[in-house]
């Protein structure tokens, strides 16, 4: 059984995650790393090493299949306004994003009601939609 630390923003609840939107804030910086981490089952998830003027963030993006299928991508040095929730998930500080914004196109991660955009429409082990090993990133918001 997995356990997973979560602030008010993101709550474990029957094995699954659930995204609060009135717990949203809008950052904006510069991505420093795109991170892909690969699952068992051979689907990749994506995080960004995310550099803002309060600090470091360890944003969990999205399955990188669903960012390609959106004609989407990142690169470090990219310049991205995020739309997310701040929270904790197994001893690090993480920001689940909602949506990405670059160079004036949107890439719409969730929904209005919180759930992920890609189908099927699972959180994987932090929010990024892919069930991938836990990797401590020790990144402060």
């Amino acid at each position: 059984m997995l356990w997973l630390g979560a602030s008010a923003a993101l709550l474990a609840q029957s094995g699954s995650l659930t995204y609060d939107r009135t717990e949203e804030v809008t950052v904006s910086g510069t991505i420093l790393h795109v991170v892909s981490l690969a699952a068992p089952d051979g689907a990749v998830a994506v995080h960004l090493d995310f550099k803002t003027s309060d600090g470091m963030l360890n944003v969990h993006v999205a399955p990188a299949m669903f960012i390609g299928q959106e004609n989407f991508w990142f690169f470090a040095d990219d310049r991205l306004e995020i739309v997310g929730v701040k929270t904790f998930i197994d001893g690090n500080n993480a920001f689940i994003a909602r949506s990405l914004k670059k160079d004036g196109k949107t890439l719409t991660l969730r929904g209005a009601d919180g759930k992920p955009a890609w189908k099927p429409a699972t959180e994987g082990v932090d929010g990024c939609g892919v069930a991938h090993a836990l990797l401590p990133r020790g990144t402060e918001l």
